[in-house]
């Protein structure tokens, strides 16, 4: 009799532990289990979908006055099932806009502006029904439905923080820290639609896997670094400092591409006015 209160008990209690790791479940996820977006064992579900872009960015940066300007070519695909009637855009250094909310203290002297939109157009189209809020921008557009893309084309410019350094800034007289410096279309998925929620300095940021094309023109003697490949390192690097680079591309060793003696002797950019450097990365976030 004691062996069978034994086992009810450990039935019982293995019951109990079952019941209480099946934690509640929002709606918004119970939904796309339901639709087949998502699986409950974490993988991805047999209709899951991403959106997806290709940018094509030119920008120029003035090192003394801090000020970026640029273009942005965009070609958006709609691969979810639904039809999109406005694009989320994110203007990430809108977060050192005057009036702006965040979770951090900037100095008064580093809150500008924020990003200027200078011009707009979606297939070719001028487009003035868009709205600035923070650090998004939503456009208006004609329906996008799925598996259709859309373009769209942006100038653009805002001056970079000197200090109040939050992921971007100026780092030293000589030297910046240029990110998220570009209009970007925000997330759309299978849970949220489309990712609403401005940036306040905290957050993770949250993007789609795109690929980009990226053009960065500064004054003789800066050198830039990006993310991706630099695809022109003969026309904006000196001929000794190219070697290194193709040395070190394919050394595992540590290679010091520019050290302080050619800094010293000037032997590093193309003596030119302006250098132009091309980066291009894909499928990166």
């Amino acid at each position: 009799m004691r062996s069978i209160k034994i086992i009810a008990l450990l039935l019982f209690s293995a019951f109990y532990l079952k019941a209480q790791i099946q934690l509640p479940v929002e709606p918004v996820f119970q939904n796309t289990y339901l639709k087949g977006t998502r699986s409950t064992d974490g993988k991805p579900g047999k209709k899951y979908w991403q959106n997806s872009s290709n940018y094509n960015l030119k920008v120029d940066f003035n090192p003394v006055s801090r000020l970026l300007k640029g273009t942005v070519e965009v070609v958006y695909t709609n691969n979810s099932p639904d039809t999109l009637k406005e694009i989320w855009f994110k203007l990430y250094p809108n977060l050192y806009k005057k009036g702006v909310p965040r979770k951090a203290r900037f100095a008064e002297a580093d809150l500008g502006e924020g990003v200027t939109v200078e011009k707009l157009t979606s297939n070719g189209k001028s487009i003035t029904d868009f709205n600035i809020d923070g650090t998004n921008m939503t456009v208006k557009v004609p329906a996008v439905l799925p598996g259709k893309t859309i373009k769209f084309d942006i100038t653009y410019n805002y001056t970079l923080n000197k200090g109040s350094h939050m992921r971007t800034g100026q780092v030293d007289e000589g030297s910046h820290f240029v990110a998220y410096f570009f209009p970007r279309i925000a997330v759309y998925d299978d849970v949220d639609g489309w990712n609403k929620y401005p940036y306040t300095g905290a957050e993770e940021f949250y993007n789609d896997f795109d690929n980009f094309n990226a053009e960065v023109t500064v004054p003789g003697g800066y050198s830039v670094w990006a993310t991706g490949d630099l695809k022109n390192a003969s026309d904006v690097f000196q001929k000794e400092i190219v070697s290194k680079i193709t040395s070190a591309e394919k050394n595992d060793a540590v290679v010091d591409v520019i050290t302080e003696s050619d800094l010293t002797a000037k032997k590093v950019t193309q003596p030119k006015a302006f250098n132009t450097f091309k980066f291009e990365a894909k499928n990166v976030t």
